[in-house]
């Protein structure tokens, strides 16, 4: 709104302004940039290598072209960032490490007996075939040069991660006295009394400090690992629903009403339907008793085949109904088959030779084990009751209409199967249906009223303190939606998917600036942007609140310390107005001391629980959640390993194995400080 008025009121910016979208409408934009001495057009930096503007378009054409993303440009610029940033901090590694893909087995990985999990996962689907990899190589083979080069390349990658992962693991190892170590941690047993003092138990108001106070402890405490700060926008958001209006809701009804009289005309009802609906996979679907509300249900059950029930209004959605078909069937069945994971004549043949063995010898099950490729082979070929859907159209077909116990032989996009239908459940009545539906759906006229009213709200908001104060005035107050440390990559405002839009606004906007109105989904959305945070040592303003709470917890703790150090626990306990308690089978791997009242991990007081003499106090030990005065009451209680630490020593290995790899590479992206500036480019 400030940069509208600046204009309104410098005609001159006008011009600058359109000779500026002219330029940038004949010239490359790095060529405006680098006319305006911005030659540096940077998208981040990766481990000191800086990320062109250039050499990111190019990453995310490959990606692009690789995978469908439907529209979902976050999710774009995600993996491909993702997969640079891989690319470039790994490959050293890699290298270091004599790590490479060969040809040989560049072909396995994709099309032979040993998928890497990358590509069973992510071209596979999870399923591994024959007729797939054979389709998938037929795939590769009809691909562009571009697209095999960057599915080669991304592949490669992955494989490298792949292995690399798996010599991170194999290097891992657990010795006896790590194993007694984690052993004894979870085993030996210590019991105490204490007195404790929770910083929560104290009133805030108790305690005196000073803005000096808070200074003094940011200065100290700013560049701790806790503090490290990211690039991030607060904001907080108003939602103006846009509803249909009566008159849209009756614009729909009469459409659809309109529409009755072609649907009940429509030789082709299925076909009918497809072309109309909204949601063309209702175009022939069995109907579910009580589907729809009365009186629409029981007309559905006893009006004649052809008849069009409806509008009916069902959760925002008005549907028409055609009634189809009545009759009876079975709507599931119990199957058993053996799969060939190939096609052809031979493979027929050889579906034969087992149909006539298998008709001859009532061996079905020893045959699936024997010849089946699948993973019902151990099963007998068993494949459980299934209803009409869950199969291949071929397969369905043949298990629906073929006889209990007959044999036959059948081939789908997955081979050739020799498949027995154990078990039928009874016939039951079914009615078949053809719908039409209509979303009911703000009109145009309604969208641009609704648009209307909310952009005089932004108009009245010049400020965050305006906007606060004109949301009270709304429908007698309306919600402010905080939204805080929006990263530069996120696809969506907290609360508002597909909210890219309005997280490009955050990022290009300053402190208390309003947000033009956004549509996010079926909401008109105003924001005010709350906090800017750039990426390193946070200022005192932006960790204010953290800052205070920590000095107040200090300054609590220094207080109460001195209150505890004189006389018995019950001295203490009376001093501070606390109770003595008893802390029972502590471990040395405890979080806290039970009963204590304190969730926050205790370690040190953990750690004193161990390291005192029996019957010793302690002197008073600042905790996280409070301050402590302990006394052990019992002798360590020692638990010996009935293996010899063998089951503790693989437990590590395990949780290591299953950590390391993860942690490495988390370790790799904070020493390389990756810089993202991907949301300068918004």
């Amino acid at each position: 709104m400030a940069m509208i008025e600046k204009i309104r009121r410098q005609g001159w910016l006008v011009i600058v302004l359109v000779g500026i979208g002219i330029v940038g409408f004949l010239v490359p934009y790095d060529a405006v940039m680098a006319m305006f001495g911005n030659r540096n057009n940077s998208v981040g930096e990766i481990d000191g290598q800086d990320i062109s503007a250039k050499e990111w378009q190019d990453a995310i054409k490959v990606q692009q072209e690789l995978f469908r993303y439907d529209g979902n440009q976050a999710g774009l610029s995600n993996d491909t960032w993702n997969n640079l940033v891989e690319s470039i901090l790994m490959k050293p590694q890699y290298d270091e490490a004599g790590i490479v893909v060969t040809e040989e087995e560049y072909d396995e990985i994709v099309f032979g007996q040993n998928l890497s999990p990358y590509v069973l996962n992510t071209i596979y689907g999870g399923k591994d075939s024959t007729a797939l990899k054979e389709q998938m190589r037929t795939n590769f083979e009809g691909m562009t040069a571009s697209m095999a080069d960057g599915w080669k390349n991304l592949i490669t990658l992955k494989r490298q991660r792949e292995k690399f992962d798996a010599l991170v693991r194999k290097s891992l190892y657990a010795n006896n006295i790590d194993g007694k170590f984690e052993f004894k941690a979870t085993n030996d047993k210590v019991n105490v009394d204490y007195v404790v003092k929770t910083y929560a138990s104290i009133p805030d108001s108790t305690i005196a400090w000073t803005e000096s106070d808070l200074q003094s402890y940011y200065n100290k405490h700013k560049n701790d690992r806790e503090y490290k700060q990211e690039t991030s926008r607060s904001l907080e958001y108003i939602k103006f629903p846009v509803t249909p209006s009566p008159a849209d809701s009756a614009a729909i009804n009469t459409s659809l009403a309109e529409m009755k009289v072609n649907f009940l005309a429509a030789t082709n009802d299925s076909a009918f339907a497809a072309v109309n609906a909204a949601t063309p996979g209702q175009a022939k679907v069995a109907y579910k008793e009580g589907q729809y509300i009365e009186p629409f249900n029981s007309q559905i059950k006893s009006d004649s085949v052809g008849r069009v029930v409806g509008p009916i209004l069902d959760n925002g959605t008005l549907r028409l109904v055609k009634i189809t078909k009545r009759g009876t069937e079975v709507d599931s069945v119990q199957a058993r088959h053996i799969l060939l994971a190939e096609k052809g004549a031979a493979a027929k043949a050889k579906a034969d030779s087992l149909k006539a063995v298998i008709q001859k010898e009532k061996n079905f099950a020893a045959m699936a084990e024997k010849f089946g490729t699948d993973g019902t082979k151990t099963s007998g070929g068993d494949l459980g009751m299934f209803g009409r859907g869950s199969m291949v159209a071929p397969f369905e077909d043949a298990c629906f209409n073929g006889k209990v116990g007959e044999i036959q032989i059948v081939e789908t996009q997955f081979g050739v199967h020799v498949v027995e239908v154990t078990k039928k459940n009874a016939p039951k009545s079914v009615t078949y249906i053809s719908v039409i539906d209509r979303t009911i759906e703000p009109s145009p006229s309604t969208r641009k009223s609704a648009y209307s009213m909310v952009n005089e709200f932004t108009i009245a908001c010049a400020d965050s303190a305006a906007f606060r104060a004109a949301a009270d005035t709304l429908n007698g107050g309306t919600v402010i939606t905080p939204a805080k440390n929006i990263r530069p990559n996120a696809t969506a405002v907290p609360g508002l998917p597909n909210s890219d839009g309005l997280i490009s606004w955050a990022f290009g906007a300053e402190i208390g600036e309003v947000s033009p109105p956004t549509l996010v989904g079926n909401d008109y959305v105003v924001a005010v942007l709350t906090d800017i945070r750039e990426r390193g040592v946070p200022t005192l303003q932006n960790i204010y609140d953290q800052v205070k709470d920590e000095v107040i917890k200090e300054k609590k703790a220094e207080k109460y310390m001195e209150l505890m150090k004189q006389g018995t626990l019950q001295d203490i306990a009376k001093a501070v107005e606390s109770d003595v308690k008893q802390g029972t089978n502590i471990a040395l791997k405890s979080a806290n001391i039970p009963g204590s009242g304190v969730s926050a991990a205790e370690n040190e007081v953990i750690g004193a629980c161990f390291g005192l003499k029996k019957d010793f106090l302690s002197s008073p030990i600042k905790g996280k959640g409070g301050v402590y005065v302990i006394q052990r009451t019992s002798d360590v209680a020692s638990v010996e390993s009935q293996d010899n630490y063998t089951t503790d020593r693989e437990t590590i290995m395990t949780n290591n194995k299953s950590r390391a790899p993860f942690s490495l590479y988390n370790a790799f992206k904070e020493s390389a400080d990756v810089i993202d500036l991907r949301f300068e480019r918004r």
